[in-house]
């Protein structure tokens, strides 16, 4: 599963039906086993299929229904495998599992061997069996947060905590070598916000409610006050490599600002930007050089909603983001969680801070919106154990 979007971009034109049925049916499976468990549990988490509907729903009004139909289908089959994976699979289970499977992708792309360059310094970075840096980075990301979760977790068999140890201390090397800058600052800010948290564990609940609200309240300030004053902010990029326009996310965003202009109420349709034929579309991939002119987006889950569903859609995606968020504030205030909602309250904070910048909750076949249905799950009241 982890490997089906990199071949789905290599390939240029979607998935082959093969490579869907061997992504869908171990869940069938499971579905099967437990069929009226399963279905209380697709019923009862509604919210995270809201966004989804509305992708299938677009089809109506897409430049390009046929391809609507088909992405936004296998949009909701993600989510009901991310549904299944958070309520049919016991979450210790499920985070060892993940644990292996991130560990042997990494292994396998580290023994590839495979880099590409990077700007035009001439610097090579990690790419392994990934698509790119970035998709790379990404997965190291997500071995990083899993391998914390396990190792953390006493209950788990000694030797997946071994491996979590190992995978934990390895991850920010893999990280440097993927030259991935998002991912890094992302991971450590997660980082730094999961330790402060179990500090604050130690204090009483009001008073974890108080830090918490303050730590929050004051990286929104620091946000804000980086991008206002530019100047800074053009230093600091500077320093990491990068330019002022990020790699090019600016240009970007300026077209998706005209689209969303153009189409506000229920934008373009789901997926029906980045085809052939699309004008703007075609500008973007000539400015970044792509030439089998599939995939790209526009580094932005929030400019690409508006674009795909327009205002509409992205009210949808802002309600779910909010109703998880208030989950994991139920929880941090609450007695000390079990290591699994601590895992979900960092997948939720890492993917939050990655969404200004990247695009991976609105994709079918990613992990990024298996886990966040995952984090939504464990962070309700009950959860099997």
């Amino acid at each position: 599963m982890l490997l089906l979007n990199q071949w789905s971009i290599r390939i240029g034109s979607g998935l082959p039906v093969v490579v869907i049925l061997l992504f869908l049916l171990p869940w069938l499976w499971i579905i099967l086993r437990q069929p009226n468990f399963a279905l209380y549990n697709i019923v009862s988490n509604w919210l995270l299929f809201a966004l989804p509907l509305l992708a299938l729903i677009s089809t109506f009004w897409s430049d390009y229904p046929a391809w609507s139909a088909r992405a936004a289908t296998q949009f909701i089959a993600t989510v009901l495998v991310g549904v299944i994976a958070g309520s049919c699979i016991k979450p210790r289970s499920l985070l060892s599992g993940l644990l292996c499977a991130l560990s042997l992708v990494t292994l396998f792309s580290v023994a590839s061997g495979r880099t590409e360059a990077v700007g035009l310094t001439g610097e090579h970075a990690l790419v392994g069996l990934f698509g790119s840096k970035n998709y790379f980075g990404l997965s190291v990301s997500f071995l990083l947060l899993t391998s914390v979760a396990v190792w953390l977790d006493r209950q788990q068999p000694q030797l997946l905590r071994l491996l979590g140890m190992a995978a934990a201390l390895s991850s920010p090397v893999l990280l440097v070598y993927a030259k991935s800058t998002g991912a890094i600052v992302i991971c450590l800010a997660t980082a730094l916000i999961i330790y402060t948290l179990r500090i604050s564990y130690r204090l009483l609940p009001q008073f974890r409610a108080i830090l918490i609200t303050v730590a929050a309240t004051s990286l929104i300030m620091f946000m804000i006050v980086s991008t206002l004053n530019f100047e800074g902010l053009q230093n600091a990029l500077s320093y990491l490599g990068k330019d002022v326009t990020l790699t090019g996310r600016t240009f970007l965003w300026e077209h998706a600002l005209s689209s969303i202009a153009d189409n506000p109420a229920l934008g373009v349709g789901y997926q029906a930007y980045w085809q052939p034929g699309n004008p703007g579309a075609e500008e973007l991939w000539l400015y970044a050089g792509i030439t089998n002119r599939f995939g790209f987006h526009f580094h932005d889950t929030y400019l690409q909603v508006a674009v795909d569903l327009g205002l509409f859609g992205l009210f949808v995606l802002v309600a779910t983001l909010l109703a998880i968020a208030s989950r994991a504030f139920s929880v941090i205030v609450g007695p000390k969680p079990p290591p699994y909602q601590l895992f979900a309250i960092a997948i939720f904070i890492f993917l939050s801070l990655r969404a200004p910048i990247e695009v991976d909750l609105f994709f079918q076949f990613q992990l990024p919106t298996i886990l966040l249905c995952i984090s939504w799950i464990y962070l309700r009241r009950t959860v099997r154990d």
